[in-house]
């Protein structure tokens, strides 16, 4: 989460007058408050220095009109368009930023008599540190749109098939998916064992509205840890602990096909190539919503990393301060329409002492903006809370 600190300083002992402390003192306080909440921050950067074991990260915040949704750890693990005249949409996202949005635009019927539901899909391609994994997590925040979806299954990461019927049973073994099985409204995370079938190792809870509504009234966060040599794996829910159990495998890899191994993000790839229209897949397990902070890393993430995920994706973005005169200050963040913010202070760091400065405000889509006095107070701390999204 981000704090931002204002520490006054005398200019003038005489005048009395204050300023807002220079690049350095701002640093300084910043490394002590990143120091005293190190436990609760996500772990994408610590001190400005990327996580290296974070291999692939899509935010949603960069322009992907174009086709490519950029992998933002530098791994070069984008998510790509296949289907030319198909493709994601930008949404809100969980911080007041940019999410992505899955519509349903029509059906697939090339698989007769089964009619599905007909959305987009991200695929990945590129596999840099993904491929196999002996310790890993993976994360996305997700709301499900799909009101009436008919029961079917819904892929939100998929790679896996059974060694039963793959194309290669040898390169398909301990290949994973994880997604909504049919006339399930809770997410499963199942794994391919070289033995066949399908392991149903972990699942999430059904959190949508519920009968044959599937959707859900807001984002949450879904996250699983892997770690295969303590032959383990933890479902989290929204930052807590949900369910544990033993994965029983040396390592996940993925499969995708035997000609091309890649992750399909929104669909199920059913051991095709994500190439649109050379085969006939993908054309079920579509995705109807919105996702957005989907993370894989190489390592098992401590529980308390994890609820850093949830904790620090609840705070506004590109939060700034500056003075105003010398006994004032005013605090910009970037905002969205239609997402409402809480402005929050305390004098002294304390994770349950924050105190809401005015009333929630609306997002207008460019820079929020709110002037505080700091008049006798010579520090004081800023944050930006995200109360609908």
């Amino acid at each position: 989460m981000k704090h931002i600190k204002y520490s006054a300083q005398p200019k003038n002992k005489a005048k009395g007058s204050y300023h807002v402390s220079c690049p350095l003192d701002l640093y300084k306080a910043l490394l002590c408050c990143t120091m005293f909440l190190q436990p609760f921050l996500a772990p994408m950067a610590l001190y400005g220095q990327p996580d290296p074991s974070l291999k692939l990260y899509f935010d949603f915040d960069e322009n992907f009109s174009n086709g490519r949704v950029l992998d933002v750890s530098s791994n070069g693990n984008n998510g790509l368009q296949f289907n030319p005249t198909n493709w994601i949409t930008v949404t809100n996202g969980v911080f007041g930023t940019s999410g992505a949005k899955f519509t349903r635009v029509g059906v697939m019927t090339n698989d007769p008599p089964q009619v599905y539901p007909l959305s987009q899909y991200i695929a990945v391609t590129n596999l840099n540190g993904i491929a196999f994994l002996t310790n890993a997590t993976i994360s996305m925040w997700a709301r499900f749109d799909a009101i009436t979806n008919g029961h079917n299954a819904v892929f939100m990461m998929d790679c896996g098939y059974t060694v039963t019927y793959a194309w290669s049973p040898s390169l398909a073994s301990n290949s994973w998916t994880w997604g909504k099985d049919t006339y399930e409204n809770y997410l499963s995370f199942w794994v391919y064992p070289a033995t066949g079938g399908n392991d149903k190792i972990l699942t999430w809870p059904d959190d949508t509205v519920g009968g044959n509504n599937e959707s859900t009234t807001n984002y949450n966060l879904y996250t699983v840890t892997i770690d295969c040599p303590d032959n383990q794996a933890i479902a989290y829910y929204n930052g807590q602990p949900y369910l544990t159990n033993m994965i029983n495998l040396p390592w996940i890899r993925i499969y995708g096909t035997a000609s091309i191994h890649w992750l399909c993000i929104g669909a199920m790839s059913h051991d095709g190539t994500p190439q649109w229209g050379d085969d006939n897949y993908p054309n079920s397990g579509f995705f109807i919503g919105r996702l957005d902070e989907v993370r894989i890393y190489s390592r098992k993430l401590s529980a308390t990393e994890v609820q850093a995920l949830y904790v620090g994706s609840t705070f506004a973005r590109n939060l700034a301060i500056q003075p105003i005169g010398s006994q004032s200050v005013q605090v910009d963040w970037a905002s969205l329409s239609n997402v409402r913010y809480q402005v929050e202070t305390e004098s002294v760091l304390d994770l349950n002492a924050w105190t809401p400065l005015g009333a929630m405000i609306s997002g207008t889509g460019r820079t929020n903006s709110i002037t505080d006095s700091i008049l006798g107070q010579p520090v004081k701390f800023y944050r930006v809370r995200v109360l609908a999204r």
